[in-house]
């Protein structure tokens, strides 16, 4: 028979556990969201691009493939949005780190904090 104090030890680990396991969920959510936003975000610049540098020139973008045709063509134009994308990127990317970061910070004061208690 267990006593009543290894009994409440256990309910207190497996609520954390459980607590845990949503936590875990709801992160992968939003990753799934975040990642589906930017593939949708990166397709919805690559097909708008051509259109956008056609209409501020006036012309026509010989070279759809790729966007070194944009930087090729009308230079100033392409390097201020080649610009602008890599900003957006690295912002991306040190948010992500930052989250990265910090929810390593908390498992750790977490872990910490369990083991003070038992």
């Amino acid at each position: 028979m267990r006593t009543s104090e290894e009994r409440a030890r256990l309910i207190h680990r497996r609520t954390a556990e459980i607590k845990q396991e949503h936590r875990k969920k709801k992160q992968q959510g939003l990753y799934a969201v975040c990642m589906a936003a930017c593939l949708l975000l990166v397709v919805g610049i690559g097909s708008f691009m051509p259109g956008l540098s056609a209409d501020i020139v006036g012309g026509e973008v010989h070279h759809v493939s790729g966007a070194a045709s944009l930087v090729g063509n009308h230079a100033a134009l392409g390097y201020i949005l080649m610009g602008l994308l890599s900003f957006l990127l690295g912002v991306c990317v040190t948010v992500l780190l930052y989250r990265l970061h910090r929810r390593n910070e908390r498992k750790q004061r977490e872990n910490l904090d369990d083991d003070d208690e038992f």
